[in-house]
């Protein structure tokens, strides 16, 4: 057997396995890039709550001047799907206990849904806390990782005092 022929197929094994390494590397770069982006998307959603507290929409495509809209602005993955089970707008006031819930909004009946005890007009005033929550879906690049783990669920939380 030739030494050519030999350091090909010791090239061949090594380089499968050198692309996936580098590939992976990639991938968990895109990943730590989307978490930093969602964190920022749900900032943002939350300072746009603060002063447009009722700005929600139960579309599968929200528009930008929604609260569920401003979670995904950029042009970066990954995009949260406006379904109740991956974003959560909680409405508290703020009481001498620490804070109470008072109501949701909720995608799935497309309204608010108050506490027992509190109405819209008693628990979306300013000075409340507006807490949103969301779990963005991140879906590999990687072939092997993507077969492996489909997605990796991100989820964040930011909370703002409602101004108007």
């Amino acid at each position: 057997m030739s030494r050519r022929g030999q350091a090909l197929v010791e090239f061949a094994l090594v380089s499968m396995i050198m692309f996936v390494v580098v590939f992976a590397i990639v991938d968990f770069g895109y990943l730590f890039a989307s978490r930093v982006n969602a964190y920022a998307a749900t900032r943002i959603a939350v300072r746009y709550a603060a002063t447009h507290p009722t700005a929600w929409t139960p579309s599968a495509t929200p528009a930008a001047d929604t609260i569920e809209g401003h979670l995904n602005l950029t042009n970066l993955q990954p995009k949260v799907p406006n379904d109740d089970a991956h974003i959560t707008i909680g409405y508290y006031v703020a009481g001498s206990g620490g804070e109470t819930l008072c109501g949701t909004y909720s995608v799935s009946s497309a309204s608010f849904v108050a506490q027992t005890g509190y109405t819209q007009a008693t628990c979306v005033i300013p000075g409340d806390l507006i807490r949103v929550r969301a779990t963005y879906l991140y879906g590999w690049i990687t072939p092997l990782l993507h077969s492996t783990f489909p997605s990796v669920p991100i989820s964040t939380d930011a909370s703002a005092l409602e101004e108007i």
